[in-house]
């Protein structure tokens, strides 16, 4: 049976009318007399939950009592309680609640407009996809310069003309989901005097319907998402673009996801880091016990745009911090602009500073693809531990190696040496400067003061020699290092490296943070 979406309304009148026809929720309501003439109710929730687990939403619609605080404090978790601002008031035991239970307020002008957002932001699970801009019709004249780049973006160059005039549309549309709100983003840059609209039209499944509505968007509009509201039946969002002026355009890909609105980005809490190149990374905090470590973990690749891992995360206790990357297919590495990359470590640095912890009590971990990003920013941040699995590293290689060891295989890795790539044509020395950006930063750390960990392939096909480059570079400062050697390639046997990567996990909490 698919996952249902568990919600429970504390006072107010009873909504589970709302989602009589939405069969991925369970709307449950709880009524304040209670509180005052049962006073068996507390034991009753606390067997729910121990039953079915934790609601994923507790909506208040009743004044914060003390004995509504304590009820509260069995049934949140952080960022799965909204009250009502209703029956808001300032004073100390609610501000500590919300900082604890990071409670939110929902705000709202009118009846219908709560109901829509209630409607709007319980839905089981996260989604996030996109349409690629390799896979586009060019509707410019032979005047204009067209490069392909992959998956990464396609460049136009040339004098538009005067008028707006259509430039390029994608083949396929992204689906404008039923009953939910749409979040769109468009990842463009313009060099020059050029300037880009952008026009998305939502086209019925039924084609007696035709096109329902056609939405013109500037760049200056696009500087924020753009929200499709919540409608009750599936549509397609079909996209182009249209340039006036001279100038340099790149276009890159369009991600579509599932909003939570000013809820949370894919998740309740989740939020979104973008920099001048429109290029976005994700990020989630659960603050666990509030005691050491932080573990911050960098998610693999997925084309399916969201976090991973958060089960396995909250298990180990401690608070932690999920972050992910949706650009390209499936991710690009976590690298990009100084911007981008001074972002991951400003966000990692400020939950430090949230929890009142120093800047080492942490341990970075990732598997696969998120092994970069934990040894590339554990060389920068330097934490208390780093724990990686099927660990990539020399990123050019990765490509390199597709063409014998890995035919068609993870083609990723190609966009990614692309869109680092100087040059407009490919270059003997590209892959070797692709490796550079992990190793000159690598080799030049003092990890001494560092734990690492690492379960690899013996025969991994995508970065063969990995562990052994690892292994020569932190012997000479006498690292600590735990390893496990697993027979197979790269995803052979994915199971057995999850099983180590948290027996890993475990034993550095333990040695390094006293953790049992």
């Amino acid at each position: 049976m698919a996952r249902q979406f568990r919600a429970l309304q504390i006072g107010g009148l009873d909504l589970e009318f709302l989602f009589a026809q939405k069969s991925d929720v369970v709307w449950d309501y709880f009524d304040v007399q209670l509180l005052d003439f049962d006073s068996g109710y507390m034991a009753q929730i606390t067997t729910v939950i121990e039953e079915e687990g934790d609601f994923d939403l507790v909506f208040v619609q009743t004044p914060l009592t003390e004995r509504v605080i304590e009820l509260l404090e069995v049934l949140s978790t952080p960022y799965n309680t909204i009250i009502d601002e209703a029956y808001w008031v300032d004073g100390a035991p609610q501000e500590t609640f919300l900082t604890t239970k990071y409670a939110r307020l929902i705000q709202y002008e009118d009846e219908k407009a709560l109901h829509d957002k209630l409607l709007a932001i319980t839905f089981p699970g996260q989604y996030g996809d996109k349409v690629s801009p390799a896979d586009v019709h060019i509707h410019c004249d032979h005047t204009i310069e067209v490069t392909h780049r992959g998956n990464k973006a396609t460049w136009l160059k040339g004098d538009f003309g005067d008028a707006f005039k259509p430039i390029i549309s994608w083949k396929k549309g992204l689906i404008y989901d039923e009953n939910k709100v749409i979040e769109v983003w468009p990842e463009f840059q313009t060099i020059g005097a050029v300037e880009l609209e952008y026009v998305f039209r939502l086209v019925s499944l039924n084609p007696e319907e035709g096109i329902l509505k056609t939405i013109v968007m500037t760049e200056a509009d696009l500087q924020q998402p753009l929200y499709l509201k919540r409608q009750p039946n599936m549509a397609y969002i079909a996209i182009s673009v249209r340039a006036r002026y001279e100038g340099q355009v790149r276009i890159g890909a369009v991600h579509k996801r599932l909003s939570r609105m000013e809820f949370g980005q894919l998740l309740l809490g989740g939020s979104r880091f973008v920099d001048e190149n429109r290029e976005e990374f994700f990020y989630y905090f659960h603050p666990g016990d509030f005691r050491p470590p932080l573990n911050v973990y960098f998610s693999g690749y997925r084309e399916a745009e969201g976090f991973e891992a958060y089960f396995l995360m909250h298990q180990l206790g401690a608070p932690f911090l999920l972050i992910s990357d949706p650009r390209i297919q499936g991710g690009s590495f976590y690298l990009g602009s100084p911007t981008y990359e001074k972002g991951i470590q400003t966000v990692i640095q400020n939950t430090l500073a949230q929890l009142g912890f120093d800047d080492q009590a942490c341990i970075f971990s990732g598997l696969s693809m998120g092994s970069f990003a934990a040894l590339y920013y554990g060389a920068k941040l330097k934490p208390k531990g780093i724990n990686v699995g099927k660990p990539l590293i020399n990123i050019g290689t990765v490509a390199d190696n597709m063409k014998l060891l890995r035919p068609n295989d993870f083609e990723t890795s190609l966009d990614i040496t692309l869109s680092h790539q100087v040059g407009t044509t490919y270059q003997a020395n590209d892959i070797q400067q692709l490796n550079q950006r992990f190793w000159e930063v690598f080799k030049n750390s003092d990890m001494r003061e560092t734990s690492i960990a690492v379960t690899f392939m013996t025969h991994d096909d995508y970065d063969r020699t990995a562990f052994d480059d690892l292994l020569s570079v932190l012997s000479h400062q006498n690292v600590y290092m735990l390893n496990k050697a697993i027979p197979g390639r790269h995803n052979d046997d994915t199971g057995t490296v999850v099983t180590w990567f948290m027996n890993f996990y475990k034993i550095l909490l333990k040695e390094q943070f006293g953790r049992g």
